[in-house]
């Protein structure tokens, strides 16, 4: 069972986090949800590991970040949920949905690094093969100053990886930069098809930043295209936009969960 921490009383909302920080980043998220849902946030094996320290383990994969999060799920007694991911756990949430499509009332997903739809489709290959190229060689070693500040510029929250020490969180992301060790092929690839989305029907709500990178903005725009249910809002800031732009992220996923509910129950 993951790591979790539950607030409210109402529909679930499970919060799960990207592959850096882990589930501190959803605290304010929770807070606001609280008061009229019951918030959830997870933390995956990989942020919890990883920011004790511990490198990657050869042996985890996607299925086995997604069976976690079923069993936690179930061991809340969970039949279904809305799921709201961001970046890794964007990519561990659609994984999920498509997996058991039946078990999520609705899709919130915030940049996923989901670039093996990328890949599929032959879009954008420059980009995704120098994520590929940095994140996989970081797994199972450990992750030095400069690796995270070039994951940082690849990611969309810096232009440049010049710029990361700089950054108001730099300190907070360097306590945390060995979760980078376990993005490893198995994790960022799961034996899936493109084809394979359109089996997820619930309602979708996508969210990408102005000045994040171009490859995520595109995963976005993709998604968008070929999930049935989706809808695309753009908000101000970088990869983590739905904190810098809280104010509108939550108008935008509070807006996304009332209409989800009221199509429910018509």
């Amino acid at each position: 069972m993951l790591q979790h921490d539950s607030q409210g009383q109402g529909e679930p909302v499970v919060l799960i986090p990207g592959g850096l920080t882990g589930w501190l980043s959803w605290i304010p998220h929770q807070k606001r949800l609280a008061g009229r849902y019951r918030a959830i946030r997870i933390q995956p094996i990989h942020n919890e590991l990883g920011s004790a320290g511990l490198p990657g383990d050869p042996g985890y994969t996607a299925e086995t970040e997604r069976e976690a999060l079923r069993l936690t799920l179930d061991a809340l007694g969970l039949e279904s949920s809305h799921l709201v991911g961001w970046s890794g756990g964007g990519k561990s949430s659609l994984e999920f949905a498509i997996e058991y499509p039946d078990r999520v009332r609705s899709l919130t997903l915030v940049e996923p690094a989901a670039y093996w739809i990328l890949e599929q489709l032959g879009d954008r290959l420059e980009d995704v093969e120098r994520v590929n190229s940095l994140v996989h060689g970081l797994f199972g070693r450990p992750v030095t100053g400069e690796d995270l500040a070039m994951f940082l510029e690849l990611a969309g929250f810096v232009q440049t990886a010049r710029d990361a020490p700089s950054h108001p969180n730099w300190d907070r992301w360097l306590s945390h930069r060995m979760a980078l060790s376990w993005q490893g092929e198995a994790l960022d690839h799961p034996e899936r098809t493109v084809g394979e989305l359109s089996g997820i029907t619930c309602p979708v709500l996508l969210t990408k930043g102005t000045r994040t990178a171009d490859w995520l903005k595109r995963v976005v725009d993709v998604l968008g295209e070929r999930l049935p249910k989706a809808s695309v809002v753009e908000l101000d800031g970088d990869h983590a936009h739905h904190i810098e732009s809280i104010d509108a992220f939550q108008r935008a996923l509070g807006a996304h969960l009332t209409r989800t509910q009221g199509a429910q129950s018509a």
